[in-house]
């Protein structure tokens, strides 16, 4: 089963968009290239072991990393 996003959507109470911030409420770092989140992601891996991926977001257009999709 394929796992689609959400489309973004705001956060209409705080006046901000929910796919800019963690699931503990923390804002995600944005990065202004594929290269620079991508390192992020590995960084990540290398330190702690998640698994992450990098994508270009659809509301800012700029990359975040988040946790990587699993196709089952």
């Amino acid at each position: 089963m394929k796992h689609r996003r959400r489309p973004v959507q705001p956060d209409r109470a705080l006046g901000r968009v929910a796919s800019h911030f963690t699931s503990e409420g923390r804002a995600k770092n944005s990065y202004r290239t594929e290269a620079e989140a991508r390192g992020a992601a590995q960084l990540a891996w290398t330190l702690s072991g998640v698994d992450l991926n990098a994508y270009r977001c659809d509301y800012c257009f700029q990359w975040h990393v988040g946790k990587r999709f699993r196709d089952d």
